[in-house]
């Protein structure tokens, strides 16, 4: 029997610091921000963001493997007039797509070049004035496109329309990005398939960052293979623009319970039980699909996963990296038009070690880990990854006794 009780100290939402710090560069007047995230991804932004320079003589900025600040820094650094970036990357993020964004700002009026591969990083961006105009976008890649795209939709001098195909993914961040430029006193109109922002100023104010619901998902994962658990969850807000906040909802079909006590979250769950649903449809909700996946595989396998498909354009092709790892566990996950399913073939020989491989992916350490509530020895060639987006990932689930 497994059993969890412990007290979780979550990190702040990375996803919802860089927006503020894009936000926070736009803005005409300078704000206090509270609880910044600490993950790598928004101290290496927030760095850049510091250090862009007074000169028209071209700026060499590296992103490390960071997508978001690369696509978020694409569409705010070509709105910079009269300066010049050449933007890069690890090789990894240099492999991952971004030419529906550059398209839609060089419609716009930017002008970013392709240093090397048409489609891909790296970029040669030449700030000026951007226009204002309708534009179509394939965000069936990726939803930072149109995040991207709104957040510097204020600094153009007319309305913005973007038009949505029917393919996005991630819709949940578009609403986060709709959400936070809201609390700064931009005004918008949402349909399905399209978006209008007008061309207004962001209004400064002091903003609390709050905390993240995608680090919380793997607490939930835990949960899913336990038997016995009460985790609180520090600093997670009931009503949140956070997409990953949905793990609530799915997971009351594997007998999780949550409920919300003097600011904390906590999740609960006293008998194991099957799971209600046998298909469930990930395509809005990328972070909460890795541990996830990993959960299902090892406890609940006759579930199918679907609308997963643009997992392979992440920090590692995620689908392809579980393949490869769970197999060693006797674990196999086939993947087919878009369908992923299980055969799980574990067996009940004592504990050992396994060596797993990290592919540099934060998401992917943590969710291999949960291999640890089994009682397997786990070692990994990086496990410090996770400061991408969880730096204190390591001592927090320590506190359960089960980190290796």
């Amino acid at each position: 029997m497994i059993s969890l009780k412990v007290n979780i100290n979550l990190p702040a939402s990375k996803s919802i610091s860089n927006r503020v710090l894009i936000i926070h560069s736009i803005c005409e007047e300078k704000f206090e921000i509270e609880n910044l995230s600490q993950a790598n991804d928004t101290i290496l932004l927030q760095g850049i963001l510091s250090t862009i320079q007074e000169t028209t003589e071209t700026q060499t900025i590296y992103v490390e493997d960071a997508g978001t600040p690369f696509r978020f820094l694409t569409a705010y650094l070509s709105t910079l007039k009269n300066k010049s970036f050449f933007l890069s990357g690890t090789e990894r993020l240099n492999e991952r797509p971004i030419a529906p964004l550059v398209d839609a700002l060089n419609d716009l009026g930017a002008e970013i070049l392709y240093a090397k591969n048409y489609g891909f990083p790296p970029l040669s961006i030449k700030g000026k004035l951007v226009e204002s105009k309708k534009i179509n976008i394939d965000s069936a890649e990726s939803s930072q496109f149109i995040s991207a795209l709104c957040l510097i939709a204020p600094t153009l001098k007319e309305d913005l329309i973007i038009t949505i195909n029917e393919n996005v993914v991630s819709a949940s961040y578009i609403d986060m990005t709709l959400s936070v430029m809201q609390d700064f006193g931009i005004e918008y109109q949402k349909t399905k398939n399209e978006i209008i922002i007008p061309s207004q100023k962001y209004i400064a104010k002091k903003y609390s960052i709050e905390n993240d619901w995608s680090s919380a998902c793997f607490f939930y994962a835990m949960a899913m293979i336990a038997d016995d658990v009460e985790i609180t969850l520090e600093g997670l807000q009931m009503k949140s623009s956070q997409g990953d906040a949905f793990i609530t909802v799915l997971c009351q079909a594997f007998g999780i319970d949550t409920t919300f006590e003097n600011n904390n979250c906590v999740i609960r769950k006293k008998n194991a039980t099957n799971c209600s649903l046998s298909i469930i449809d990930l395509k809005n909700y990328p972070d909460l699909a890795i541990p996830f996946i990993v959960a299902c595989a090892i406890k609940h396998p006759s579930v199918k996963i679907i609308g997963i498909a643009h997992l392979i354009h992440k920090e590692s092709n995620r689908i392809e990296a579980l393949q490869n790892e769970l197999q060693k566990v006797n674990i196999f996950i086939h993947y087919e038009n878009d369908i992923l399913s299980f055969d799980n073939k574990m067996t009940t020989n004592k504990p050992q070690e396994i060596f797993f491989n990290s592919y540099n992916d934060h998401r992917i350490v943590m969710a291999l880990n949960l291999f640890s509530l089994l009682g397997y020895t786990l070692h990994f060639d990086n496990k410090f990854c996770v400061k991408k987006s969880f730096p204190q990932y390591w001592e927090e689930v320590e506190k359960l006794h089960v980190a290796k």
